[in-house]
């Protein structure tokens, strides 16, 4: 969880009030999600159904989120609407993604097209666009499934469930406008001012989704048969549509948005009543490689030029450069220095909003009788867009990041982003009692972009801590706007601490920084902005800090692989607990460390461990904490069992199996009791019913497998809590192949290994490889697995399984993984 220590001069505590559940498998990771969760469904008996949804007569209407800027002069682009209209039509595609960089009027054709769709038969329709501020992936699941008439649960992964089967069932038009700001590659708060050069050549794992949320739902697009339609504009890819070959998966289509035709340019040029033959038009068009961005802002100079307004003569002079995305940026340059200084400097001013903005915001922020005039120019002249029926203003983000970048000087930026801050400190509202929604939280996010682009960063991290930090960690789970907010007070980059004064508050930001990353599903990320915590809390003498630093720090390292350093900082964390006499830290440390031991298959050191945190706990009446060192028995005890049957297949393993079933009863009955004195942790049932689950089926009690894995893939789902998922989603892979399943085994193994290679999970992928090679042996390989014979996927599985649980080497390997991984490969070899 969050530490237990806050920035300088805050007010808010930290502690959670009556009714909050927690998430986390012991008191020092535990997360508060979602104000009060006190009734949760976790002891339900009977088989979960299923969910069928009906979307509600009275809401069958056109949803939208969001509205694009005027397109009264929209051109052209008839062959492009024809594949839209054919997609449509068609029953193979349930996705197709309109792939661009910026300028090439991706928004603008699919605005235009969207708004021509036959109502009568698509009733059901949704425009959301994800350049808009707090327009995230939650938001979008929540408003849409309002819009739907279905019950809008508080776990966003139910809500990702619930919205694929209204789709499933409903005919429903989907369009996500910008999709690209969902993607690792622009996860930032500056992303409205990212520039195209930054996609050149980049990391193919920044084009995953920053969420694991985002990722479930389009993996539910691909291949299911659905009545629903979802058109995407992006202008990268994400690798979650993507096989391991690279491929498409089935059911989404890729569809690259190329510059105009010739035919289109000279449309579009005599629609603006711009004086000049086709071939003129041509050739200067050509010049920019028929760009739409680029030719509007041309139309943009020529209809504004005193010499030759209206004529092409007025841009036939422009400097050519020889490479087309210079000829582009000339323009853009031209078209801002032909701007009046007090325009020019209006434009930049604008491009200091994280995104739109509303007509009555600018005429206060920007008190001038000359505004509307300057307004319509800006919009005449293709640099600001316009949407009428929410009277707001936009920029494209090209011309936003050139307007930004274009301030007379850096003083000037920053006495914009003062003035803004004024005015959005004098009207933000003075509490947040009030928000029920990330939108609430609007006024107060803008207010910080302000402060950071001020360079008053300790005043910005004081109001995220007093305002944003609350809502977006405990009541919505918005990590991923954590993320985007946090990043942006590390100026020097996140392998240095971040730019506020004290060691305290860089501690704290780097700590909260790191905590929405692990539940991100970032570990190497989070390890990194533990360690500088880590680093930052030792050099202050803050052994109490410093001891949870280490024990964060070991819990990410452990899933990741490292194991040494793993074991290294939680024996630190005990040494210095001791320091402090912080028995139940101390405690905490012993428990973690059984947990990485058992791994390393040292099952009398780790047992050894176990026995010393669980009196401990005992005596401070920390009943949480006894249930979490029965279920780390219960998995060392499995682990056991694994290591029986490498070593001996004719010997019974029984003796394991059962003592596994026992210690995690014993974890569920803590759970309860903890729910019954205190409030119910869902985490720790999560883990209760996996192992209970996991170690029945090891006992071919497929019937009590079969019920406690459902609840516990159902409570970890509701959570959102990725590292457990691919762990349970295994399980139910084995229990699936037991019970002759081999389909939905292999779907569920291939969905687990997603998620341990987009999260770098290294001892679940290992485990996971292991499962697939035994599909594969068995003639149950995945049809991703292109050409391979069976014999070489199970090969290829089982060396992965080998290099993952490899670990550091010696005695820190994952060593039944490891073992098993030999095993099978002599196997292969036969």
């Amino acid at each position: 969880m969050a530490k237990t220590k806050k920035p300088e001069e805050t007010k808010v505590s930290q502690s959670v009030s009556a009714g909050g559940v927690a998430v986390g498998g012991n008191v020092d990771k535990s997360v508060i999600v979602t104000g009060d969760h006190a009734v949760i469904n976790i002891h339900a008996a009977d088989e979960a159904k299923p969910a069928t949804f009906n979307v509600q007569p009275s809401t069958s209407k056109w949803f939208y989120g969001h509205r694009y800027g005027d397109l009264a002069t929209f051109t052209g682009r008839e062959t492009e609407l024809k594949i839209l209209d054919e997609w449509l039509g068609n029953d193979k595609d349930n996705l197709l993604m309109l792939r661009a960089l910026g300028g090439f009027g991706k928004s603008a054709l699919a605005w235009t097209w969207f708004n021509r769709v036959d109502r009568a038969q698509w009733p059901t329709a949704v425009w959301w666009s994800f350049y808009e501020k707090e327009s995230g992936f939650e938001s979008f699941l929540s408003e849409t499934l309002k819009h739907l008439g279905v019950e809008v649960k508080e776990s966003a992964r139910q809500q990702v469930n619930d919205l694929l089967e209204a789709m499933r069932g409903t005919n429903i038009l989907i369009a996500l406008d910008g999709f690209e700001r969902l993607l690792r590659q622009y996860g930032r708060m500056d992303a409205a001012l990212q520039s195209d050069d930054e996609d050149a050549d980049i990391d193919p794992s920044q084009r995953d989704c920053s969420s694991p949320l985002t990722e479930t739902f389009l993996r539910g697009l691909s291949g299911a048969v659905t009545k629903s339609k979802v058109l995407m504009t992006t202008r990268l890819c994400p690798r979650a549509l993507e096989s391991a070959d690279g491929k498409l998966l089935k059911g989404c289509r890729d569809e690259s948005l190329s510059a105009f035709s010739p035919e289109d340019a000279v449309t579009y040029f005599h629609n603006e009543g711009i004086k000049a033959t086709r071939a003129e038009i041509i050739e200067v068009c050509a010049a920019y490689g028929y760009h739409p961005l680029s030719l509007s802002l041309l139309v943009g100079l020529i209809n504004e030029d005193h010499a030759h307004r209206g004529d092409i003569a007025a841009v036939k002079n422009l400097e050519i450069f020889e490479d087309v995305r210079a000829r582009r940026h000339h323009v853009l340059q031209r078209a801002y220095e032909s701007l009046a200084t007090e325009r020019r400097d209006l434009l930049s001013k604008i491009s200091c909003f994280r995104g739109s903005m509303e007509y009555a915001v600018l005429k206060k922020v920007f008190p001038s009788p000359d505004l509307d005039k300057a307004l319509l120019d800006l919009r005449k002249r293709g640099l600001l867009q316009f949407a009428g029926e929410n009277q707001r203003y936009d920029m494209h983000p090209i011309v936003r990041h050139y307007a930004y970048d274009h301030f007379t000087d850096e003083k000037r930026r920053k006495e914009a982003h003062v003035g803004l801050a004024k005015y959005f400190g004098d009207n933000m509202p003075v509490t947040n009692t009030r928000v029920k929604a990330l939108e609430d939280l609007a006024p107060v996010i803008e207010l910080y972009h302000h402060m950071v682009g001020a360079g008053n960063l300790d005043e910005a991290l004081k109001l995220f801590y007093d305002r944003i930090n609350q809502p977006t960690y405990y009541q919505f789970g918005a990590y991923q706007l954590r993320i985007e907010l946090l990043r942006a007070l590390f100026l020097d980059g996140e392998d240095k601490p971040p730019k506020v004064n004290t060691k305290r508050s860089q501690s704290w930001t780097a700590n909260g920084l790191a905590n929405s990353y692990s539940l991100s599903g970032q570990p190497a990320n989070a390890v990194r902005l533990f360690l500088i915590s880590a680093k930052l809390d030792g050099s202050d003498g803050d052994k109490k800090n410093l001891a949870i630093d280490l024990g964060n720090v070991a819990q990410q390292q452990l899933v990741i692989g490292e194991l040494s350093a793993a074991e290294r900082n939680l024996r630190r964390r005990i040494d210095l607990s001791l320091e402090i006499a912080d028995e139940f830290r101390e405690a905490v440390g012993h428990h973690e460390l059984a947990r990485i031991l058992s791994y390393c298959g040292k099952w009398q050191d780790a047992e050894q461990e176990q026995d010393h945190a669980l009196p401990i706990f005992k005596k401070l009446s920390a009943i949480q904490a006894e249930g979490n060192v029965w279920s780390y028995r219960a998995l060392r005890f499995l682990l056991m069992a694994r290591e029986e049957a490498i070593l001996d297949t004719r010997k019974s393993n029984i003796e394991y199996r059962i003592s596994a079933i026992e210690c995690a009863q014993r974890a569920l009955e803590f759970a309860d009791e903890d729910a019954r004195t205190d409030a119910p942790t869902p985490r720790d049932y999560v883990d209760a019913y996996r192992f209970l689950g996991a170690a029945n089926r090891m006992n071919n009690d497929l019937t009590l497998a079969e019920e406690n894995l459902s609840k516990a893939l159902d409570l970890c789902r509701q959570i959102n809590s990725v590292d457990a998922e691919a762990d349970i989603l295994l399980d139910v892979a084995r229990l699936r192949y037991a019970q002759g399943d081999f389909k939905d085994a292999q779907e569920k193994a291939s969905e687990a290994l997603m998620i341990t290679e987009r999260s770098g999970y290294v001892l679940q992928g290992a485990d996971v490889n292991l499962f697939l090679a035994e599909l594969a042996m068995n003639g149950h390989r995945s049809k991703v697995e292109g050409q391979l014979s069976d014999k070489e996927a199970a090969i290829f599985h089982a060396q992965e399984a080998l290099k993952l649980a490899y670990c550091d080497g010696g005695e820190y390997k994952y060593k039944v993984a490891y073992e098993e991984a030999e095993r099978l490969l002599e196997r292969l070899k036969r």
